[in-house]
């Protein structure tokens, strides 16, 4: 069973704990075998690669598997060196040219040819006057890249990212006053293994006595340890006093490999694996044969339309509640919602519609390209269909055509794609583009979701106007009133240029309402829409949103809002 770093660490503390001499246990104790047992249970999952807590010392090496050769075994034996903290520069005393002057490798001089040529998997940096006497870990650069890890110190570990988006700690990390540990995920690291060819050596240095100062050696017994197929070399030393054996030390080392094929790592190397090993089956129009019915999303239960076959084709629709992309919408970290694409932080992306009946609709191509996790989730929301898919998704899906249905989304998130600017380049909107991105349709008639996305609308379009520019013009034209915000002030500059009081009310009054929604007055206490339909509400804002910043854009482009002076 993997063992993940908090339970290595109550291992660690277990092993470091000195047992009294007058126990019972006390030979045992000395014969080190539960550290054997420690190195050889870590050695395939979460390996630690760097370990200094008490009398027990544990650094990793990877070398090239062409190293061990005949006699390798004494080589390493040698070894003789603390963790690496960096790669330096090798001056001669006698320098007076660039040439006398080389890049030193992390490690050298460390007892042992192999690992003279071998590479750190982590690096333990000290940073005077910041990080004290202790030092921090840090990982193999050129490892990291290769995981594609990245520190996160909320999580104390360099992380990746899963198929399903969420944070894998590869290389976890515990560094403070009872020691440092740093153990790393032996899959993260095999592709790295694998490109340069290399198997990591694991060292260890492990001493035990009940009390070291009294110590009087009169007695030495050494015995070297090869375990059977557990890559381990070691020499165990039993030191005895007068009243028998009193302490002994564990040195030595262990080659831990790869456990996965190369075929398996290039599978995961080229994203194979990363393809569903089971898949659900929906509930879909299945249009070839005229039915609807249970059909897998299995890529091998698919037909198309170039081969002839009796399965359904892949573009059969499956159909779901609209409450399916609640999960999405309320996580905007992780997910990222368009009008037709989902897509998930570092993993997926899922192309869907919806009709006019409400219903969120997927190909069956789609669903199975998803992680099985979420094949379930959405397995939880499908449904018969009502209707058919959305006339946009047949006009664009089938018909290879450019939808001219118009969606007000898409038209205001290109309506908002660039600032706009007076003819003199003063700025009187910016895009918010992160927030831009997270605005979506509201699906369904849940009060909290139109009123998160009117929080991300107003977020957009109120926040986005550079008060400070609309009152600078605002100056000019004679119309300043300090008390005033942006829209306000806004709608006397342009009633100032002698713009009609239909353009006027086309941009300000949509603005207003969405700025007074998300007031006090607004969001906090107003319980929905007038209308009742929550989703009708939102899509008309989004459409007056849209043709108002719309008709702006064409009155500033006019010159309406020139400011008199230079910007």
């Amino acid at each position: 069973m993997a063992l993940s770093l908090p339970q290595i660490e109550e291992r660690l503390h277990a092993l470091t704990v000195v047992q009294p001499f007058d126990s019972p246990h006390y030979q045992d104790w000395l014969r080190s075998t539960d550290i054997i047992d420690f190195l050889n249970s870590t050695s395939k999952n979460l390996v630690p690669v760097l370990v200094a807590m008490g009398h027990a010392y544990i650094y990793s090496v990877l070398v090239r598997s062409s190293a061990l050769f005949e006699g390798y075994v004494a080589d390493i034996m040698g070894w003789s060196l603390p963790p690496s903290s960096r790669w330096g520069c090798s001056v001669s005393l006698e320098a007076r040219e660039a040439r006398d002057v080389s890049l030193a490798p992390p490690l050298e001089m460390t007892g042992s040819k192999i690992l003279d040529q071998g590479e750190p998997v982590v690096f333990l940096r000290y940073f005077e006057g910041r990080c004290g006497k202790k030092g921090y870990p840090e990982l193999n650069q050129r490892i990291s890249h290769i995981l594609d890890a990245h520190w996160l110190e909320e999580r104390s570990a360099y992380c990746r990212l899963n198929e399903l988006g969420d944070f894998d700690d590869a290389v976890p990390i515990k560094n403070d006053e009872e020691g440092t540990v740093v153990a790393i995920a032996l899959a993260a690291l095999e592709p790295y293994m694998l490109l340069t060819d290399s198997v990591l050596i694991r060292l260890f240095d492990f001493a035990r006595c009940d009390h070291w100062g009294d110590l009087v050696q009169k007695e030495r017994e050494e015995e070297t340890l090869h375990p059977k197929g557990t890559g381990i070399h070691a020499r165990l030393l039993i030191v005895s006093d007068d009243s028998g054996p009193r302490a002994a030390k564990l040195r030595g080392f262990q080659v831990i490999g790869r456990i996965r094929s190369d075929a398996e790592i290039l599978r995961a190397l080229k994203g194979e694996d990363s393809r569903p090993e089971r898949y659900e089956s929906y509930i879909a129009l299945d249009f070839k044969h005229r039915s609807i019915h249970e059909c897998s999303c299995a890529p091998d239960k698919l037909g198309n339309y170039f081969i002839p076959s009796a399965l359904p084709y892949e573009t059969s629709p499956a159909f779901f509640r609209a409450e399916v992309l609640a999960k999405y919408k309320q996580d905007l970290d992780k997910y990222r919602v368009d009008s037709r694409m989902i897509s998930c932080r570092g993993g997926w992306t899922l192309q869907y519609d919806i009709n006019e009946e409400g219903q969120v609709h997927v190909y069956l191509v789609d669903l199975g390209k998803l992680p099985h996790a979420e094949q379930v989730y959405w397995k939880a929301f499908n449904e018969s269909p009502r209707a058919g898919i959305s006339k946009r998704a047949w006009t664009t899906d089938f018909l290879a055509e450019f939808s001219t249905d118009y969606d007000p989304l898409v038209s205001l998130k290109q309506a908002l794609a660039e600032p706009l600017r007076t003819n003199d380049s003063l700025i009187i909107w910016a895009p918010d583009e992160e927030a831009i991105s997270q605005l979506g349709h509201v699906v369904t008639e849940s009060v909290k979701e139109w009123k998160d996305a009117v929080l991300t609308l107003a977020k957009i379009l109120v926040d986005g106007f550079r008060k400070r520019n609309i009152q600078r013009i605002a100056k000019e034209l004679g119309c300043y009133n300090e008390s005033l915000g942006s829209i306000k002030q806004l709608c006397c500059c342009l009633k100032a240029t002698s713009v009609s009081e239909e353009n006027v009310e086309t941009v300000i009054q949509p603005l207003l309402e969405v700025q007074s929604i998300r007031s006090t007055e607004g969001i906090a206490h107003r319980g929905e829409p007038e209308t009742r339909s929550t989703k009708i509400h939102f899509r008309d804002l989004l459409a007056r949103c849209d043709r108002g910043m719309r008709r702006l854009t064409e009155l500033i482009d006019a010159g309406s809002l020139n400011s008199r002076s230079e910007a």
